[in-house]
């Protein structure tokens, strides 16, 4: 629970209040005039602020827009002696939460304070929700190979101990943010904020302010405080993708916060302390980069708690046709058809198709053939030729006892499947095997192939 300030001169009620709500179980901390409840609020964050209008060395009034300027978050309710219609209306426009008139009883001002409590945290909530949308809506991608079960019994492992930090490796495309969402879904933390940078997305002095904030004046175009990331994050998840582009310079601020959970804005003097689970994810091979001093060692070992390796596309075939089926729906109705289906003589191509840009790829690909065929069946055509010219099969290590076809067998069984596939057509199936017409025809002759018009 984020602490409480009272600000109060009086001394009776300072003491009075500090002990009433400590009771109740609030931190609490106190001041006795503008400058010290300055002091306290630049070198500490609070949720409520219970600010005397009359202070020995200044205005209440005056203090409200200071520290919102310090932290817009903060509530402020008003204690005042002077129950005047005016002044109420002066503390509001101000940008006071309530206001109380002394002397007050106890037990409204515990009421106020509970109120003002559940309006922060309700506030906070709808951040949380606005930050976290949609991201814990099950989309489907996965599979059944083992290669993904595995890695799916690691996750939900790793996602239940919701203070170890963990870096998912693999490459670009192979669902490493999914794996993240997954974790932050299944851990304590789902109801919390879901927050996300790139790190190879922004330069460095933008990356320091976007990730920790900055105070009024730090720099030249700093007009107000910004909060960073990292206080947006609180009690939820932060996710780093593309840790391995992380500047060098930045990494040794990342792992104080990880290992204090406090941090400073850009400009700032006060600690910042948050309740944050660090995720992070990278294509590069870090141990690489440790031995050539790329990437710090122990932040290396400090994410590198939970691992997590998410295997290519490629390495798990099963999930490549239940994948580019619900990739394809997807597609469908996404562009008003629900009538597209996998060709049967694409299914092959695809399986054999080495996919190094891995899930993401495949979805693009799907994408891109329901655009091009509005209904019915999707077949080569509708692929771009990459996949066609290297839609190679793959030998499998379970497999690698078996007798391998000659070439000219091969050859003969991928243009018939071309020819299959585009129903005949020799022109199309000429420029998807970036042959000649001729060629492809000669070739229809050697191998006794059909090539008689078929609709795949």
């Amino acid at each position: 629970m984020k602490p409480m300030l009272i600000v109060e001169d009086d001394t009776t009620i300072r003491v009075t209040l500090n002990k009433f709500f400590v009771r109740l179980g609030y931190k609490v901390d106190v001041a006795e005039s503008v400058e010290g409840a300055l002091k306290q609020v630049r070198t500490r964050r609070y949720r409520l602020i219970l600010l005397d209008l009359h202070l020995p060395d200044g205005n209440g009034l005056d203090l409200i827009g200071k520290f919102r300027e310090l932290d817009e978050d903060t509530l402020v309710v008003i204690m005042t002696a002077f129950p005047e219609v005016r002044t109420a209306v002066a503390t509001l426009k101000a940008g006071a939460y309530d206001y109380i008139t002394k002397p007050f009883d106890l037990e409204d001002m515990q009421e106020l304070v509970g109120r003002a409590m559940e309006t922060s945290r309700l506030r906070q909530e709808v951040a949380w929700r606005r930050a976290q949308s949609n991201v814990c809506q099950v989309d489907g991608v996965g599979g059944d190979s083992p290669a993904w079960k595995r890695l799916t019994e690691v996750t939900q492992k790793i996602a239940g101990a919701d203070h170890v930090p963990v870096l998912i490796c693999g490459e670009s495309g192979s669902g490493k943010e999914r794996v993240a969402r997954t974790i932050h879904c299944g851990s304590p933390r789902a109801g919390g904020p879901w927050v996300t940078i790139n790190c190879s997305a922004l330069p460095e002095n933008l990356l320091e302010s976007e990730m920790f904030g900055y105070e009024k004046g730090a720099f030249t175009d700093a007009r107000q405080m910004k909060r960073g990331l990292l206080e947006l994050a609180d009690g939820g998840t932060f996710f780093l993708d593309e840790i391995g582009d992380l500047a060098l310079t930045l990494q040794p601020k990342l792992l104080r916060v990880l290992e204090t959970r406090t941090f400073r804005r850009l400009g700032g003097s006060r600690e910042i302390s948050v309740d944050v689970r660090f995720v992070a994810a990278t294509h590069r091979n870090l141990p690489e980069m440790v031995k050539n001093g790329l990437f710090r060692e122990d932040l290396y070992y400090r994410l590198n708690v939970g691992a997590i390796d998410v295997p290519p596309l490629r390495a798990r075939r099963e999930d490549i046709l239940p994948l580019a089926r619900y990739f394809l729906a997807e597609a469908a109705r996404a562009v008003g058809s629900s009538t597209l289906v996998l060709a049967p003589a694409l299914e092959p191509m695809l399986e054999n198709y080495s996919w190094p840009g891995n899930v993401r790829e495949l979805r693009n690909v799907l994408e891109r053939a329901a655009i091009l065929c509005a209904e019915g069946s999707v077949t080569s055509v509708q692929l771009p030729r990459e996949i066609i010219g290297r839609a190679v099969p793959l030998v499998s290590a379970e497999k690698s006892d078996q007798p391998f076809v000659d070439l000219e067998a091969m050859e003969r069984i991928y243009i018939q499947r071309v020819l299959d596939s585009v129903g005949g057509n020799k022109t199309r199936a000429a420029e998807l095997l970036g042959i000649t017409r001729l060629t492809l025809r000669n070739k229809i002759k050697d191998h006794d192939l059909d090539d008689s018009p078929v609709i795949p």
